[in-house]
This record gives C-alpha cells, sequence and structure tokens, in this order.
C-alpha cells in the first residue's frame, strides 16, 4: 500500500528529526501526524481514485510491455472482459474505523506497539471498537467485519461479490440449497445475514489448547539501542533524499508534494541499514546482499492534503513504479483520513455462531476445497465417522486437540486416528 507506506515511513523520520525543522513544509507533516492520537476515534479509507478509462489504459500499457503492469496483464483476455474489469477495480475502497473511551494514544495495545514484543492484540480491548469494510464504487458494502465488546460481527454481500469478479449471483442461491445442515452458518452469511463471534471463548479456547503444547517461542524482539542506530540511520537517509514542496493552499487545504529520487532512497537505505543487519533477531530471516534492482531510476512522490493543520488525505499515482510511463497514463490511489470517524455500533440482529457452529464450517469449507472449489453435489455425502469415545476424546486432549475441535473434525469425517495424526504432526518432538 503505497499511500500508507510513505506516510507513515515520513512521519516517522521526520519526527524529531533537526534537518527537516528547518523546511516548513515537513514541519506542517510531523505536526499532523503527531495529532493523529489525541483523538478518540480515526478513520481511514485506502481507494482506487482511477476511473475505468484510467484502470483498462494502464493495464494495456501493462501488456504492450510485457505483461509487466501492476494491475496485471490482460494478455489472453477480449476487450469486453478488459471494460468489466475496469469498472470493477475503479473505486473499490477498504475503509478502517478505530474509536475508544480514551485518547488513542493512551490505549494500552497503541502505547505498547513494538516495545519488547509486548502484547499489541486489540481483540480482546473492550474499549476499542474496529471496523474493516470493502466497498465498490457506487458505495455499496461488500464486506464488513466489526469488532465491539470481545465480540467479532461478519456480513457479507456474497452476490456482489461474486458480481464484482464477473460471475452470475444466481450461483450464490443455487449453493445455500445445497449445503448440509452443518454448514447453515456458511448459508447464513451468503444470505447476508449478519452472524456474531465470540473473541472471548474462542480465545478461552485456543488458551486451552496452546496451554496443552509446548509453549511458543518468544516473538523476535530488537534490541532498543539498535532500534535508536535504525531509526537515526533512516532519518539521516530520508532528511538528505526527499524533498517537500508546498504547492499552496485552496479552501482551507494545504497542497503539498512530497518526493524523492526512489532508486537513490533505496540504494542508500540499504547502505544505511546493512551494517546494522548482522544483529537483527535470526527470526527476521537472512537480510538481502544487495538492493533491490528494479526500483525505477526517476523520482516519484505522493500529494498530501492537510486541512486546520491536521491530515487530509493523501494521493499516490502507481504508474510511477511501472518499468517505463507512457504519457498520459496514471493509476491515482488515494487514502482519505479521517480523525472524527463515528463510533463503531454492533449491529441488532446478528446470528450468534457457536465454537462448534464455527468449526463445522471452517472445516466444512476446508474438506470441500473452500469457496472456489466448493461443489455443492458431494456436500449430501459427506463421509461419515464413527464417534469419537470418551477415552479417545481424553488422549487427544493429552495432545492439545479440545473437545470443541476434536468433535468438528469428527464431525467433518475425520477419525480418531485421522486426528490422532494431525494432533501429533503438529506437537513439536519432546527434547
Amino acid at each position: 500500500m503505497p499511500v500508507a507506506v510513505t506516510a507513515s515511513v515520513l512521519a516517522t523520520g521526520l519526527t524529531a528529526c533537526g534537518t527537516v525543522q528547518q523546511l516548513s513544509a515537513a514541519q506542517k507533516v510531523s505536526k499532523a501526524f503527531d495529532k493523529v492520537g489525541d483523538g478518540k476515534s480515526v478513520g481511514f479509507t485506502l481507494s482506487i481514485a482511477a476511473t475505468p478509462e484510467q484502470v483498462a489504459a494502464f493495464a494495456n500499457t501493462g501488456e504492450h510491455k510485457g505483461g509487466k503492469g501492476l494491475v496485471g496483464s490482460a494478455r489472453g483476455v477480449d476487450r469486453e472482459m478488459d471494460e468489466k474489469t475496469a469498472k470493477a477495480i475503479s473505486g473499490l475502497s477498504v475503509s478502517v474505523a478505530i474509536s475508544a473511551d480514551k485518547p488513542l494514544k493512551e490505549v494500552e495495545a497503541f502505547k505498547n506497539a513494538g516495545k519488547d514484543g509486548k502484547n499489541t492484540d486489540l481483540t480482546l480491548d473492550k474499549s476499542v471498537r474496529i471496523s474493516y469494510l470493502l466497498s465498490d464504487r457506487s458505495g455499496t458494502a461488500l464486506l464488513e467485519y466489526r469488532q465491539i465488546d470481545g465480540t467479532g460481527y461478519l456480513h457479507a454481500d456474497a452476490k456482489g461479490l461474486v458480481k464484482l469478479v464477473g460471475e452470475d449471483p444466481s450461483s450464490v442461491d443455487e449453493l445455500r440449497k445445497e449445503l448440509p445442515e452443518n454448514l447453515k452458518p456458511v448459508g447464513d452469511v451468503l444470505a447476508g445475514t449478519w452472524v456474531s463471534i465470540d473473541l472471548q471463548s474462542l480465545a478461552d479456547q485456543a488458551k486451552q489448547s496452546d496451554g496443552k503444547k509446548a509453549a511458543p517461542s518468544a516473538a523476535p524482539t530488537v534490541d532498543p539501542e539498535l532500534g535508536g542506530q535504525l531509526l537515526n540511520s533512516i532519518k539521516d537517509v530520508l532528511g538528505r533524499t526527499v524533498t517537500y514542496e508546498d504547492k499552496g493552499k485552496k479552501d482551507g487545504t494545504e497542497h503539498l508534494w512530497i518526493s524523492a529520487p526512489a532508486r537513490q532512497l533505496v540504494d542508500e537505505m540499504y547502505k544505511a541499514v546493512k551494517p546494522l543487519s548482522a544483529k537483527f533477531p535470526k527470526q527476521f530471516g537472512e537480510f538481502p546482499d544487495q538492493a533491490p534492482s528494479d526500483v525505477p531510476d526517476r523520482r516519484i512522490g505522493v500529494d498530501l492534503y492537510l486541512k486546520n493543520g491536521d491530515f487530509s488525505s493523501a494521493t499516490f499515482d502507481l504508474a510511477q513504479l511501472a518499468d517505463k510511463v507512457e504519457p498520459g497514463v496514471n493509476f491515482p490511489v488515494k487514502l482519505a483520513f479521517n480523525q472524527t470517524a463515528p463510533n463503531v455500533q454492533a449491529p441488532s440482529d446478528a446470528v450468534k455462531l457457536t465454537n462448534d457452529q464455527l468449526m463445522d464450517a471452517v472445516l466444512g469449507l476446508a474438506t470441500s476445497g473452500g469457496p472456489g472449489g466448493f461443489d455443492p453435489e458431494d456436500t449430501g455425502d459427506l463421509p461419515l465417522a464413527p464417534p469419537l469415545t470418551d477415552a479417545q476424546l481424553k488422549e487427544l486432549a493429552g495432545l492439545g486437540i479440545t473437545d470443541t475441535e476434536a468433535r468438528a473434525f469428527n464431525r467433518a469425517g475425520l477419525t480418531f486416528e485421522d486426528i490422532k495424526e494431525i494432533a501429533q504432526e503438529d506437537t513439536p518432538p519432546r527434547a
């Protein structure tokens, strides 16, 4: 996500950087990002701002240049499908809204972010409410997930999603009719019904299961001194390569252009980080032997907009990253910011899913090949396995498989020996 990454890196690099403090435009950007955590809510929307014509032109440019366009090659696809795909892609957006009972900077998960492997999971923090929303160009919600008071809520416009990829929406109704009883929760989702999941119960179940297995390895941590050296190195590179240009003010909104020579920035960043990489935790893997060679040798940038000193939006043209930029070809994506996003509310008509039902749905889809490979004609003949005995359940519990998991596996057609084999494969050998 170039806009989000660029904004995040710049915000980090600008903080307390002596070089940029001399630049008024850079100061505005730094102060705007510092204010994000002051409010009790925040909202982000990342959308494809390219028109269908721009999407098609960019895709065709990728095809013309050997199929390397960022949208993907249209090779082998007829022109009519290109137009449908372009319309489907244009205007798609992903929105995230976060609200809390106190300023976000005081929420423990945000305060602990990046601190010595401390838990930053918001799942069970009842003081924080979150929503994720995928919408099409008309604003219709295609997929939405909310998290309120330790409960997760899911809603999907299955027909809209199917139509988005050019398929017949009636196939959703046909699939629902053929679903077996143990996959009823899947049918509820396909019908557009809100369903809810008790996240606390799932966490307790996972903890119960994990407690019977070997403790997981500790999360990789970075030495504070190393972290400081790394941050200073990044600040130095950004201070030398990134430039800021004030484009003026219109209707109360300030326009800033932030840019850098792409290849030089990547090369210098690599040279700055490489000497420190030997001290990185082993979990991070091997550091590359050389900097990426496919970065365009040209200046690229992002348009940033501030309103009343607050970050309002940012626009990035993906065409800047193409091998060659054709005149007049653009693919803009936009990140809009709202610091007064409405509080996330729980839907009133959600159907509650038990852990058993959720496990049945997941295993049922998995054993049938998932949504893409689901064959309604085969669902009525799922294999039956002998019911598990109390002794078998106890033995499986000793291997880390809870009663709920074991029974769900069994209902999906797995025998005791099948489940035992899965448990043994998942359990690390004793020293």
